[in-house]
């Protein structure tokens, strides 16, 4: 995995706008959709909220 072999020391999500937003990481349970797919657990990457935004 490319995040796990990197020497660089900050990991950030740009934007349409070409701006480098912090993360934030989210733990998503294993779940099954109730018909026939089962989604495995995995990590979420999503921007943080800077302070002041909604």
């Amino acid at each position: 995995m490319i995040l796990s072999s990197s020497d660089e020391e900050e990991v950030f999500i740009k934007t349409g706008d070409n701006r480098l937003e912090d993360i934030e990481t989210e733990h998503i349970e294993e779940s099954f959709d109730g018909f026939d797919t089962v989604y495995p657990a995995a990590i979420a990457l999503k921007a943080a909220k800077a302070e002041g935004d909604e």
